[in-house]
């Protein structure tokens, strides 16, 4: 049978072609009922992708493709439970995290695994759980890093109030960063989470070992040091091994990727700082988002429409990066966030089939919040001779209520998008703006727990759907291994002075640390 994809791809590439000399300013002018035709909504969400550089026709071949490449079929997968990691043969069941998709034995056991997780947090939260002198913990830092640290420490910043559970997270293995966090806190009322699916990730265990010396340091006897412990992975023998007590290891599974896995166990951080009911509202959002990507047509999918409009700009139009801009303040980690979860799922040279990438995969993303953007790299968005698309997020309520300043964030949040994208001709060439720089603005109804877990999902659910156009495994990350297991060599070089080097620079560099 005749691979249809190829000639899906060549439709998609010869739309490309023709819109290149096509201004974005003309496709918005010249059609009064584009932004309404080029919007999807879902579980609150409004998405506006009529400042894209797309119009039916690309899109009809967008469409085109993604059936082509089985999309239904491969999300069905998804939610089903089959082998979707084919080089690890695993599931990637994030959405039953959610209670989307699954057996029935799964979601029973991560029901009971929550549950777990929200005795354990209520009882933190309740201050019944005492340290060595019989006071009761005060402050949770939780040890991870990558998918163990980014997603928890964004809902934290993004939601936490004055009134929350004091919550740290320390993920770089520099030494100053665990100092810093632990700055403040007595041990006698502090309880240390380490967060490790595997339970042997260098960075986490070599913060793990010193936060448990600081706990000695500060009294606490050995035969009590387990009353300040908290483990969450799925090695749970190697965190008993380590010194956590059984009752508190949290468990969750190999079909839980690291950078998806904030739903899980590994969001205790977010339950004990936001208390379990908010963290059940972030699971009932992603939750609305799991169920519109399964069940609504693809024309009117939110978050497919997202993945199709991520290859066209980058595999199609070759355009390198994507610049994620919130106009809000407590999403100012989302960049962060996203570079994993899009860069580390599609940054891959390979098809599924194990040949090598005929196009472009993943973007580069970066990004800061706005409007401080605004005054640091919008200069070159606008100016500049590279065209970078940008995502625009923003609240249409504050929490802050009749703050003329919400108004004034969410009009420089419109205004820098229009700008953008129609320019301004002008004789002088320094005040000339190209314009038809493509953009898409997301809209939350309010920054809230639930609204922030439907983002969020959105954001998983478009990067499996570009996967699935590109034909690459969105759930490995060798690439992190690789330079993990080098890593171990070149420690080794610096502790025994004499040991082999992997080349000549790093030798040369590693006697710089010798001295």
């Amino acid at each position: 049978m005749n691979d249809p994809r190829p000639q899906a791809w060549q439709r998609a590439a010869d739309e490309a072609q023709r819109l290149r000399s096509t201004r974005l300013r003309d496709l918005l002018l010249g059609d009064p009922t584009r932004p309404q035709r080029f919007s999807r909504d879902a579980a609150g969400l409004f998405a506006d992708f009529s400042k894209q550089r797309i119009d039916a026709g690309a899109l009809d071949a967008m469409l085109a493709l993604a059936r082509a490449s089985e999309f239904e079929r491969r999300r069905d997968a998804l939610f089903a439970g089959e082998i979707v990691n084919p080089t690890e043969q695993r599931a990637a069941l994030h959405c039953a995290l959610r209670g989307v998709g699954g057996s029935a034995q799964i979601r029973a056991e991560v029901s009971a695994a929550l549950d777990r997780m929200r005795r354990l947090a209520t009882s933190l939260r309740s201050r019944s759980l005492h340290g060595f002198r019989r006071a009761p913990i005060q402050a949770l830092v939780c040890i991870g890093i990558g998918g163990s640290d980014l997603g928890p420490r964004l809902v934290c910043d993004a939601l936490a109030e004055a009134d929350s559970f004091p919550v740290r997270f320390v993920a770089n293995v520099d030494p100053d960063d665990l100092a810093r966090e632990l700055r403040g806190l007595d041990p006698a009322t502090t309880a240390i989470a380490v967060v490790s699916k595997t339970f042997t990730t260098r960075e986490t265990l070599a913060n793990a070992d010193a936060a448990r010396g600081w706990l000695a340091a500060g009294g606490c006897p050995a035969s009590e040091i387990g009353q300040h412990l908290i483990a969450v992975t799925a090695a749970p023998q190697a965190a008993v091994d380590w010194g956590v007590t059984q009752a508190r290891v949290l468990p969750f599974w190999d079909w839980v990727g690291g950078r998806y896995s904030l739903w899980s166990s590994v969001g205790l951080g977010i339950a004990v700082a936001l208390g379990p009911d908010r963290f059940d509202s972030l699971l009932d959002g992603a939750a609305q988002i799991d169920r519109h990507f399964l069940q609504a047509p693809l024309e009117q999918n939110l978050p497919a429409t997202m993945g199709l409009v991520s290859v066209w700009n980058r595999s199609l139009l070759q355009l390198p990066a994507l610049a994620v801009v919130p106009y809000a303040e407590r999403l100012r980690l989302l960049p962060a966030y996203l570079q994993q979860l899009v860069m580390e799922s599609n940054g891959k040279s390979a098809t599924l089939r194990g040949t090598r990438v005929e196009r472009p995969t993943a973007p580069i993303i970066w990004g800061a919040s706005g409007t401080n953007a605004q005054h640091s790299f919008f200069q070159q968005l606008h100016q500049g001779p590279d065209v970078v698309p940008i995502d625009f997020i923003v609240a249409a309520r504050s929490s802050a209520n009749g703050d003329e300043r919400h108004r004034i964030l969410f009009a420089n949040c419109l205004a820098q998008s229009a700008a953008l994208a129609l320019g301004r001709d002008a004789d002088d060439p320094h005040r000339h703006f190209p314009g038809n720089r493509p953009s898409t603005t997301l809209v939350l109804p309010q920054l809230d727990a639930g609204s922030l877990g439907a983002l969020i999902a959105c954001y998983e659910h478009a990067t499996f759907s570009a996967s699935v156009l590109l034909d690459i495994n969105p759930f490995d990350q060798f690439g992190v291994e690789y330079g993990k297991a080098l890593a171990k060599s070149v420690e080794a070089l610096l502790g025994e002075h004499d040991g082999p080097a992997p080349d000549p620079s790093t030798a040369a560099l590693a006697r710089r640390f010798i001295g």
